[in-house]
């Protein structure tokens, strides 16, 4: 489309967008799809390469992936940004309270406890074993 041609929404085919899928650097992939897998209840969808180079994780339909960072120890998220706020990524889910309990019971390191947002989110935030910060929510109805 040149810059003289205008967008017509109406006109414009649909486009579908069927999700996200985050790749996070790591120093040792294998150990990172080991630590979702025991500590966060996901499934691991393939390891590649020798060693292990990329790897992919996924629990219904949240995927994550990994790749390994070169050099070594570094980050592409809120860690590498410095002290201040801010998540890595949002898994929406269904029965957070539950989802909340199975993954304090599986050892999960939660840095902030399960809370009603003013937002009409329930969520809590948890760090991986590579200080990524994932945030867990719930849209919440917030009509009477």
């Amino acid at each position: 489309m040149s810059e003289s041609e205008e967008f017509d929404r109406d006109a414009a085919p649909p486009r579908y967008f069927f999700g996200a899928v985050p790749v996070f650097l790591v120093d040792d992939v294998l150990m990172t799809a080991e630590y979702y897998r025991e500590t966060l209840g996901f499934e691991l969808n393939f390891i590649w390469g020798e060693p292990p180079t990329y790897g992919s994780v996924s629990r219904d339909d949240a995927i994550l992936n990994f790749s390994l960072a070169s050099p070594m120890g570094r980050r592409n998220g809120m860690a590498s940004a410095g002290a201040g706020n801010g998540v890595d990524v949002v898994i929406v889910v269904k029965a957070i309270d539950e989802v909340y309990e199975e993954l304090q019971q599986r050892g999960a390191e939660i840095t902030l406890e399960l809370e009603t947002q003013v937002y009409a989110m329930r969520e809590f935030q948890l760090r991986d074993n590579n200080g990524y910060i994932i945030a867990i929510a719930e849209e919440i109805d917030t009509e009477p």
